[in-house]
């Protein structure tokens, strides 16, 4: 069985992709409380045994927020970001099939907000407490529906 967990190797990098709640070094259970909050549901995309990535959706902002991002560095570069993100709003739009898409990026993760724009998210407002370091991305509902659209079915509930 993979652990999400095992990929952080210091407080930077969990706080720089989960957030203020996570602390370092991780134990397993505070890790899973952290992150398997009451109303988020994680997601996971795999290959036979292989975990390619990992994202989550919750219901924040009257959107469908994307959270805690994340393709395994060996499947960068590989597409897989838009299939994640595909299936993420393919099961967003269940539960909330009106909604736009909305995530946080921070400013210096050039990677991921090129491809986040690749897929048509903008930077706009902050709808919350603003912070100088993130970028608040939205992505228009028919834009959502279109990229959930041509999403696989291999996106899997997952346990980190």
């Amino acid at each position: 069985m993979w652990h999400l967990q095992s990929l952080f190797h210091s407080a930077a990098e969990i706080r720089h992709w989960g957030g203020e709640g996570f602390s370092y070094p991780l134990q397993r259970q505070h890790f899973l409380q952290q992150l398997l909050l009451p109303d988020t549901e994680a997601f996971v995309l795999m290959h036979a045994e292989n975990l390619l990535a990992f994202g989550q959706i919750c219901d924040r902002f009257d959107k469908i927020h994307l959270a805690r991002l994340l393709v395994l560095p060996p499947y960068r570069r590989q597409g897989f970001a838009r299939v994640l993100v595909a299936g993420l709003l393919q099961q967003g739009l269940k539960r909330w099939p009106t909604r736009s898409a909305s995530l946080y990026v921070y400013k210096n993760n050039s990677a991921a907000i090129h491809s986040y724009q690749r897929l048509g998210f903008q930077a706009g407002p902050q709808p919350a407490a603003h912070r100088a370091d993130l970028h608040f991305m939205t992505l228009p509902n028919q834009a959502c529906c279109a990229l959930a659209a041509a999403a696989p079915v291999f996106i899997n509930h997952g346990e980190p």
